[in-house]
């Protein structure tokens, strides 16, 4: 009788374990699983990471930086207000605001009106003069409920860097009323090549939109320097220089290349890429 006990309980032991292992499968089934979704943010403020100072003389210790402000497109048409006092502090009181409608403000803040799908660009030249330190800058929507976000801007001293060209943002919504976009581009040679100059063009930009403007440091303070397809800009004494290209009036979306010449022995090109999005709701 034991023995016909000890065999029944062997048989039957997986049948226990697996109602034992079901059972709680059922009861978390039944249950209503909460799911936690990460809220979407009414505006989100972005700014380029970093910039290498440039320049020299007059024009040493300069930066330039692009912020883009996106909101939800129920806030079109309202303004954002971008506070950058740790960057005029930063840079020595000296900070030039510009928009793509070419609005031009002096000071630690612009007042921005975001377009129909909630975006706004603004470019921010600090200097000469600026010091090495991370900033934030804040963007605060004048609407109802007000919320308030930020981001940072790291400067970085002068020093040597990778020989290229660069354009930050690499890629950038336009602006939906005037078409217009902004980015910095950043041309790096061997020190070796220090004060020759270089010539940034991009014959493919200026053909996509109506007008290219180019922005630099020129005798102590930022200037727009030419309105054609090309711009000659002079390197410091680590090989680098900067210009901001600012497309105006009706671009058409689309990638265009971005060269840098060297105009001396060996007559070295570098070439990078912008790419202009269609408007578009961002966030």
């Amino acid at each position: 009788m034991t023995h016909f006990v000890r065999k029944l309980i062997v048989a039957c032991l997986p049948l226990l374990l697996l109602a034992t292992w079901a059972m709680p499968a059922q009861a978390a089934s039944g249950s209503k699983v909460k799911l936690h979704r990460p809220q979407v943010p009414l505006c989100v403020v972005h700014s380029n990471p970093s910039m290498v100072e440039m320049g020299f003389g007059t024009t040493e210790s300069s930066i330039a930086d692009i912020i883009q402000v996106e909101c939800r497109p129920i806030f079109s048409q309202q303004t954002v207000t971008i506070d950058a006092t740790q960057l005029l502090n930063a840079c020595n009181g000296k900070l030039v605001w510009v928009q793509p409608n070419v609005q031009v403000v002096i000071g630690p803040q612009i007042t921005v009106q975001l377009d129909n799908d909630g975006n706004a660009i603004a470019e921010a030249l600090g200097g000469p003069s600026c010091a090495p330190v991370t900033s934030e800058i804040f963007a605060s929507l004048n609407a109802p409920p007000f919320p308030t976000t930020s981001t940072t801007f790291t400067i970085l001293p002068p020093q040597n860097t990778k020989p290229g060209v660069t354009a930050t943002p690499r890629s950038e919504v336009e602006d939906a009323v005037s078409s217009s976009a902004a980015t910095v581009v950043q041309v790096e040679f061997p020190p070796s090549q220090a004060e020759k100059f270089v010539t940034i063009k991009s014959n493919e930009l200026f053909a996509r939109c109506q007008r290219l403007l180019w922005d630099a440091f020129v005798g102590g303070g930022p200037a727009t320097i030419s309105f054609s397809s090309e711009v000659t800009v002079q390197l410091d004494n680590n090989g680098n220089a900067f210009v901001v290209v600012r497309p105006q009036r009706s671009c058409a979306s689309g990638t265009s290349t971005i060269t840098a010449d060297l105009n001396t022995v060996p007559y070295t090109t570098f070439a990078t890429n912008f790419t202009i999005l269609s408007p578009r709701p961002t966030i």
